[in-house]
């Protein structure tokens, strides 16, 4: 199975950017645990500042992922070359692609450019409860680096 990291054009941005802001919002609701905006307009908040100017924001490189010719997902990197390190802000991958390997391969794609790139360091974020991802992660040699743990205080059902 053929799989190819293709730099994004202005369109496929476009997709991803939308797709990106929904699937984020989910994450958010799903995740965040404080009393404030809605996690639509965090979510868009936070997407335009990390990406003040789109698929031209200095640092950031964007990918779709692609099978056989097929768009299966999306890759989202920053890198700063200056302190040797990587930041991934996103693999993800359509459900029809998921658990075919496929994230592995990517992720040694991602590694590969890294290090040509003299990359030392490349770091992600991963919630708790995505099981899956971290298993992933754990399997390409990722350690825990931190935690962020979480107390529930006030059971009361009008409280988020």
């Amino acid at each position: 199975m053929m799989v190819e990291l293709r730099e994004m054009t202005p369109k496929d941005f476009e997709s991803y950017f939308c797709d990106k802001l929904e699937r984020y919002t989910e994450v958010l609701a799903e995740n965040v645990h404080e009393v404030g905006e809605a996690p639509s307009v965090q979510a868009e908040r936070q997407l335009n500042n990390l990406l003040p100017e789109g698929l031209a924001t200095p640092h950031h490189h964007l990918y779709t992922v692609q099978v056989e010719g097929q768009l299966a997902g999306y890759v989202w990197v920053k890198m700063e070359v200056e302190k040797k390190s990587a930041f991934l802000y996103e693999i993800y991958l359509v459900d029809a692609y998921c658990g075919r390997g496929i994230g592995t391969e990517v992720m040694k794609q991602l590694e590969a450019f890294l290090q040509d790139k003299e990359i030392s360091y490349f770091k992600l974020h991963v919630f708790g409860s995505n099981t899956g991802a971290r298993k992933l992660y754990e399997e390409l040699g990722f350690h825990v680096a931190g935690v962020n743990m979480l107390k529930t205080l006030n059971h009361d059902p009008n409280v988020l």
